[in-house]
């Protein structure tokens, strides 16, 4: 007889392998097959919820973001009845229900696993799996960019028009999926004792992943969670046990050996790029620099002006689903999440998903006492509600970006006030402090 355990476990590595590895991207890549596998997902997660239907409550944040996502579906499609006129022929409103309704049963199979695991004192495990899978993918951002192994055709699929896009649609979710791998893989840099060095020699494959993207948005983050990385260890440094000490020391002079000796390199490298790749660059030093018009948003502030007159006419009820997803002006989406909110859900939508996020960042740096999985917190927050969310209209309905809100949120209820709950396993409340590592390597 098989475990519920291991049924569990098998189901969410089903998730995570189809999600996090994009084995629908895989497959269309080879077969223009699309969505193949998505159905699996929804079976893994209903399995999932039958064993851990009452395993725990949710947290606040979880809440917050859940009647985000049903008030969207509930009012939206009444508002869409009463503005359908307004709405652009061309939005699909069955198949932005089909992707969002399932976003709930999603976030909460991900979520109610981990705190499972966790619980089990094996969510580390769940992290390294994450991971590996992530870091697969991403790796195929830079090999379909510089190589010819996969063949001609494979080869256009994952790069073109001088942005690398690797199995995704687009080079902006690649860079999305890159930023998530670099998040977990500066966390393991630090506080993985079997894989060190290779977290150490991926970091800098990671970074030039998300540089062949060549998105604006994948860039600045980036830049973002190195800076959070390098804060966070510095800020907590006395705090953490010695090893994870010795190892961030050893990675900034990694990191900052590398980046003096390679600089000639990297300079010349960016002086060969073509016109639109430099012009991208320049459009992010701009964003960097503070300058918000049309031309470093690639018109993104065009569409948000619009979307804000849109607004300003309507702001308490919203517009309906599908509305912002197609401005009726044009056949463009509005490019931000919290607009696409807002504009198709209203003022409750909007103000019921910013407590969701501010909640859910407060706990990241206050409720989580270990430095490292705080910034893993904080990091992935980042990527989802700055990269994602302020760049894109469809972050409530991706698979990757739900199980990543999943992962934030279960961190957040499964580390806070605990100085190593993967490792040791015993809750010990939320004032705990930290004390110097003592000789054996563990926390006090």
């Amino acid at each position: 007889m098989i475990k519920h355990s291991t049924i569990l476990d098998l189901c969410f590595a089903g998730i995570a392998l189809i999600i996090l590895s994009n084995l629908n991207g895989i497959l269309y890549s080879i077969t223009g097959a699309s969505a193949r596998f998505s159905i699996f997902i929804l079976i893994f997660c209903i399995v999932i919820i039958y064993y851990l239907w009452d395993y725990k409550k949710l947290s606040f944040p979880h809440y917050a973001f859940n009647f985000t996502l049903i008030w969207l579906l509930v009012m939206g499609g009444v508002m869409w009845l009463f503005f359908s006129h307004m709405h652009n022929p061309d939005a699909d409103y069955y198949r932005i229900f089909r992707k969002q309704a399932p976003a709930i049963i999603l976030l909460y199979a991900v979520y109610k696993y981990i705190i499972y695991t966790a619980d089990k004192g094996k969510m580390i495990n769940v992290l390294y799996f994450v991971t590996f899978s992530l870091l697969v993918v991403t790796l195929f951002v830079p090999i379909g960019a510089l190589t010819d192994v996969f063949g001609a055709g494979f080869r256009k699929f994952m790069y073109g028009g001088g942005r690398s896009s690797g199995l995704f649609s687009s080079p902006n979710m690649a860079g999305i999926h890159v930023n998530f791998t670099l998040a977990f893989v500066l966390f393991f840099s630090t506080n993985s004792k079997r894989f060190f060095w290779l977290f150490l020699v991926c970091v800098p494959l990671v970074f030039y992943a998300g540089f062949l993207t060549f998105s604006k948005a994948a860039i600045i983050t980036q830049i973002l969670i190195l800076i959070l990385f390098f804060f966070y260890n510095f800020l907590h440094l006395s705090k953490v046990e010695s090893y994870i000490q010795r190892r961030f020391l050893f990675s900034v002079l990694i990191i900052v050996g590398g980046f003096i000796y390679f600089s000639p390199q990297i300079k010349t490298y960016v002086e060969n790029l073509d016109y639109k790749q430099l012009e991208r660059l320049e459009q992010a030093l701009g964003l960097l620099q503070g300058e918000v018009n049309e031309e470093t948003t690639t018109d993104r502030s065009m569409l948000w002006g619009q979307a804000f007159e849109l607004i300003g006419a309507n702001p308490i009820t919203g517009y309906g689903t599908t509305s912002f997803h197609k401005l009726p002006q044009g056949d463009l989406g509005v490019h931000n999440t919290y607009l696409m909110v807002w504009g198709e859900g209203g003022i409750i939508a909007i103000v019921a998903l910013l407590t969701a996020i501010i909640s859910a960042m407060y706990r990241s740096v206050f409720w989580i006492k270990h430095p490292s999985y705080s910034f893993l917190a904080v990091a992935l927050g980042i990527v989802v509600f700055i990269q994602m969310y302020g760049a894109a209209h469809n972050g409530l309905n991706n698979s990757e970006i739900t199980c990543m809100v999943a992962v934030l949120f279960a961190l957040i209820e499964s580390q806070k006030g605990n100085i190593d709950h993967l490792r040791h396993g015993k809750y010990v409340g939320k004032d705990y402090r930290f004390k110097r590592a003592k000789s054996n390597g563990r926390m006090s």
